[in-house]
């Protein structure tokens, strides 16, 4: 199988069952069946996900690129008040007001737009190192550590299990799947957030209503800033971890622009050799 390190999640007043599974995936994924009583009334998305983080100690990530498409998280919309919920039940009525969804990933619960989901599920960072080891099982190991949907034909398990040799170091996970499954020539055809690997056939008749490889994610966002006073035509641009002044109107109150945190990189992915 395939093996996964990560940083220790910190500790939190309130652990529960998802706190003791070995990786932030696994947890993650436990701490979305989890059942329990839920209220927020007038709480804002930061609020809600805070809690959800100390109540599951499951570490629970905004996507950063969603001040862009001017989603303010900080806003009070959400009221919730449900009974018995699986806490999966729980952030789909949370995130309903925003249009937002969560997803899992290797460092633990992820929260943007569907298409910023996938993105994140089908890029993150692997280290591949197969020597002999059958595609089906490296396949397999890649969606199980990475929380990714990859999907092998079952009608093509003779060529599935071809041994493959392949190494390759932090790459994205979606190309990873796409040359393992060449190299058993087989094809990875991206339905949505599901990597389905087939026969070259199969995936030639699909791909006409297939979904092409997840571009990269944009940079951070940056915001241009009105020309300051005694500045004309200077632009002033917020970098990342920095706030700057902002002039809202020439000659009016500058304001600070909060500044806008990077994220952080998934921990990589690394599939041992295959034991001889």
């Amino acid at each position: 199988a395939a093996l996964f390190t990560a940083a220790p999640l910190a500790a939190a007043p309130v652990p529960t069952s998802a706190a003791k599974v070995a990786s932030p995936l696994a947890a993650a994924r436990a701490a979305l069946e989890e059942v329990g009583d839920y209220e927020f009334a007038n709480r804002s998305l930061t609020d809600v996900l805070a809690e959800v983080k100390e109540r599951t100690r499951v570490n629970v990530t905004i996507d950063p690129g969603l001040a862009i498409l001017g989603v303010d998280p900080s806003q009070p919309v959400v009221n919730v008040q449900l009974k018995r919920a699986k806490l999966r039940d729980v952030l789909r009525a949370s995130l309903a007001p925003y249009n937002l969804r969560v997803g899992a990933v290797a460092d633990g619960l992820f929260v943007s737009t569907e298409e910023g989901v996938t993105a994140r599920q089908l890029r993150q960072r692997v280290s591949v190192d197969c020597d002999g080891t059958k595609a089906a099982d490296a396949l397999k190991a890649l969606a199980a550590e990475s929380g990714a949907n990859v999907v092998v034909d079952p009608r093509l398990k003779m060529k599935a299990d071809a041994p493959v040799v392949l190494k390759l170091d932090d790459v994205p996970l979606e190309t990873a799947v796409r040359l393992l499954a060449e190299l058993a020539d087989l094809r990875a055809v991206r339905l949505n957030n599901v990597l389905f690997v087939t026969s070259p056939e199969r995936a030639a008749q699909l791909r006409a209503d297939a979904d092409g490889p997840v571009p990269p994610a944009p940079a951070s966002p940056v915001f241009p800033n009105q020309p300051q006073p005694g500045a004309p035509g200077v632009i002033g641009i917020a970098v990342p971890g920095v706030a700057v002044p902002f002039q809202g109107n020439a000659g009016g109150p500058a304001v600070e622009v909060a500044p806008v945190q990077a994220p952080a990189p998934a921990p990589p992915i690394s599939l041992p050799p295959e034991t001889k």
